[in-house]
């Protein structure tokens, strides 16, 4: 295989997709500027050139703040690329709908190639009975704490969220924020709604939405949940100022000790690396909340990044080929060992390449877990995305009723 890389810094016209004859293929990635996933891509392609020296890949970058919208660009102008990264959810609904994805189902079912991934993380890159793009790598939400300071203090880890909530108060008592939260982008303080509607009402809540289920509601439970995180931020269980705080502000308080927990995902493990000397990274799933119709072993679990193919791609073999070597096992250990992040590939990500902690998460919390929910925000489609962000952020300054959120998101997910 012969590689030709092009780094698109700018212009879109720069970014358009060339036609690809037999034994050549165009891909498009967004790993550029991002180190980790820079080596990794240069590891799986140059690997992939050894092993398929017959395929010539014409490679495109761009850093993920331009790639959606250059790649939106060149979907709408009819040429796209032969194979590229895509986010599930949401952003990948919007090719399948303009019949702009090959799907994979027959190459799939083939030579056990479904089965090597995870359902749940398929789930997330299919629509309507049909798979348009393979799953690579995929983050969970779990509470993080310093396992030092716990035990200094003699806190307990809590099972039940009555549980949370009295460690919380034992936390403030000291003088100590209990829960980092920073939701100045908006993102962070959905993990706390979402887990409370996947406790309460359970998980798929949202997908039913994206899928088209008329019977599809949030139900009475998302005010149960905006209730209970109304009250979190009365009790002052938050940073003073955590709207207009940034996540990276609220893990310096965390690594820092000013804070007790943190709800975050499991990029927290690489945000830790400069904790101070002591500290010691720890782990804890949502507690179950009492009554609560979900099943609470569910993990809030979404799939980071995807690849498919152009329904347009001339060369599908090659591009199948393609995706099944970057979503091999021995390729997808490396992808773990480079990030020290989970993959969708059952069994890739080891003990030796991921750590203790990430490993743990994969090995024991995501395999026993009855579902994995993805990201809401990821799933919903741009527009509800926006009204959800802001109805919480109105809940959690007192300026939006619980109720009058959850309609507001519920309307946004109704509409065309």
């Amino acid at each position: 295989m012969r590689l030709k890389r092009l780094l698109i810094a700018g212009a879109a016209a720069a970014l358009a997709a060339m036609p690809a004859s037999a034994g050549e293929l165009s891909f498009w990635h967004a790993y550029a500027g991002q180190q980790d996933k820079v080596e990794f891509i240069d590891f799986a392609l140059g690997e992939f050139a050894k092993a398929h020296p017959e395929v010539k890949l014409e490679v495109v970058a761009a850093e993920q703040s331009a790639y959606k919208t250059k790649l939106n660009t060149a979907m709408a102008s009819g040429n796209p690329p032969d194979v590229f990264y895509t986010l599930p959810g949401g952003f990948l609904n919007a090719f399948v709908k303009g019949g702009q994805m090959y799907a994979l189902d027959e190459e799939l079912a083939r030579d056990g190639w479904r089965d090597s991934f995870l359902e749940s993380a398929i789930a997330q890159t299919s629509k309507d009975g049909h798979t348009y793009a393979v799953p690579v790598d995929v983050d969970s939400v779990v509470f993080w704490y310093d396992k030092a300071r716990f035990a200094e203090n003699g806190w307990t880890v809590p099972k039940t969220y009555e549980e949370l909530l009295a460690l919380a108060e034992k936390v403030k008592g000291e003088g100590l924020v209990p829960f980092s939260l920073g939701n100045k982008d908006s993102w962070p303080a959905t993990f706390w709604f979402q887990y409370l509607e996947m406790r309460l009402k359970g998980s798929g809540v949202v997908s039913a939405f994206v899928n088209g289920d008329p019977d599809a509601t949030l139900g009475a439970e998302a005010t149960k949940a905006m209730e209970k995180l109304a009250e979190l931020a009365k009790q002052e269980y938050f940073p003073i100022g955590f709207n207009g705080m940034s996540d990276q502000e609220a893990n310096m308080l965390f690594l820092n000790g000013q804070a007790a927990m943190m709800l975050n995902g499991t990029w927290q493990i690489g945000a830790s690396a400069d904790a101070p000397e002591g500290f010691e990274l720890g782990y804890f799933a949502f507690p179950a909340v009492a009554g609560g119709a979900g099943d609470q072993s569910d993990v809030l679990a979404g799939v980071a990044a995807s690849f498919g193919v152009s329904q347009k791609a001339e060369n599908k073999a090659d591009a199948v080929t393609l995706l099944k070597f970057l979503t091999s096992r021995e390729v997808m250990t490396k992808y773990v060992e480079l990030r020290k992040t989970m993959v969708t590939v059952k069994d890739a990500t080891t003990e030796t390449a991921a750590g203790p902690v990430l490993y743990d998460i994969s090995n024991k919390l995501m395999k026993a877990a009855g579902h994995l929910d993805p990201f809401y925000d990821t799933a919903m489609p741009p527009a509800a995305t926006n009204i959800y962000y802001t109805s919480l952020q109105g809940v959690l300054d007192g300026s939006l009723p619980p109720a009058d959120a959850a309609k507001r998101i519920e309307d946004a997910l109704r509409a065309k």
